[in-house]
Formats: C-alpha cells, sequence, structure tokens
C-alpha cells in the first residue's frame, strides 16, 4: 500500500519529535477506559530520559502495539508481504499508539507550567480530542474485518477529533510552542486516511 509506505517515512522522520526526550512524563497516569476493547496503548508510558538510538525510538514506538515485531519491521522499512487489510490495521495500531503517546505528552507539559497561560485552554482541547480519537481508533481497529462500514465511520471520527486539535493548536499561534504535537497531528492524520482507504475498497 503505496499510502502506508509514505506515512512510514513520515513516521522515521518524526520518531525523534513524536518521543522527544527532552522530556519524562511522569507515571502513574490513568489510561483511558474502554468497554468495547481489552486493547488499550498505556498513554502512561514514559518518554525517554536521555536521547536514544532511531532503534530504541521505534522499538518504544512499537512496543504498545498489538504486533510490536510486525510493526517494528514495517517502521524500519523491511519488506514485509501483506494483505492490505493486515496493513491498514498495522497502520491504526501505529496511530494508537502515537496518540496515547502524544496525549501524556501534552499532559506532562500542561502539569509542568510549559505552556503558556495564554495557550493552556486550546492545549486543553487538543488532548480531550486525542483522548477521544484513540477510543474511535481502537473502535475502527476491532471492527475492521467484521463491520468495514462501522470501521470507517471510527476512523472518520478520529480524523475529525485529530483535526480539532490541529484548529485548536493554530488558535493558540505560537504561544502553544509544543512542535511533536504538530508533527503527530500530520502523521497521525496520514496513517488514519491510509487504512481508511482501504476500508473503502473492501465495501466495494
Amino acid at each position: 500500500m503505496a499510502r502506508l509506505a509514505c506515512c512510514l517515512v513520515l513516521i522515521s522522520l518524526c520518531l525523534c519529535l513524536v518521543l522527544e526526550p527532552a522530556f519524562a512524563a511522569k507515571k502513574g497516569h490513568k489510561t483511558l477506559k474502554v468497554k468495547s476493547t481489552k486493547h488499550i496503548a498505556p498513554a502512561s508510558a514514559p518518554f525517554p530520559s536521555a536521547i536514544q538510538t532511531e532503534q530504541a525510538l521505534i522499538q518504544q514506538l512499537c512496543q504498545d502495539t498489538r504486533k510490536s515485531k510486525l510493526c517494528r519491521k514495517i517502521v524500519q522499512g523491511e519488506r514485509v508481504a501483506l494483505e492490505p487489510v493486515a496493513e491498514a490495521k498495522i497502520a491504526i495500531d501505529i496511530a494508537t499508539s502515537m496518540a496515547s503517546r502524544v496525549g501524556a505528552y501534552m499532559s506532562t507539559q500542561l502539569k509542568t507550567n510549559r505552556v503558556k497561560i495564554l495557550s493552556r485552554g486550546f492545549v486543553k482541547v487538543c488532548k480531550f480530542n486525542y483522548d477521544n480519537a484513540i477510543v474511535d481508533l481502537n473502535l475502527s481497529y476491532i471492527n475492521f474485518e467484521s463491520n468495514t462500514k462501522k470501521a470507517i465511520e471510527s476512523l472518520k471520527q478520529a480524523e475529525i477529533k485529530i483535526g480539532f486539535c490541529v484548529n485548536s493548536l493554530k488558535s493558540a499561534s505560537k504561544n502553544a510552542e509544543i512542535p511533536p504535537v504538530h508533527e503527530a497531528n500530520k502523521v497521525i492524520q496520514s496513517l488514519i486516511k491510509a487504512a481508511e482507504s482501504v476500508a473503502k475498497k473492501q465495501t466495494h
């Protein structure tokens, strides 16, 4: 799937930003509970406290996915023969992991007062929409093969909520100085579009 390949190039470029080592997230945040699924990427997973190699960053990104070994191979650019559906589900999984970690990153930024007062409300709106997008991404993963139409709807909802985050940060302008979130928004939106493209083909 060419679209996913492009997304993975973006992931490689953004890993050091999304998993930024400059700030370590505190442990103990509660993960978002969703009754419809047992799998939730732990939003409390800490960022690395020191600069790490690309391999270590890939390991961290993929460790919360349902198929971590496969995730690592794909993100590293290895050629893996996969059916479109399997590739799309990996894209959803990676998007969920990224969203969980970025949500934790925003929480840490807010708690440590690194976000300027005038921007705090905008960042909180972004964090709220990220939490809800994670729910939608998990639902889309669960329903991808059994109820494709429902999966598409969940993907659309996740895309809308990430879009709300984008707009919220734009409203905050330069006051919301959290570049990793800006970069993550682009990557997650690309991954969602990749999965959505496959899902639409499945309905025909």
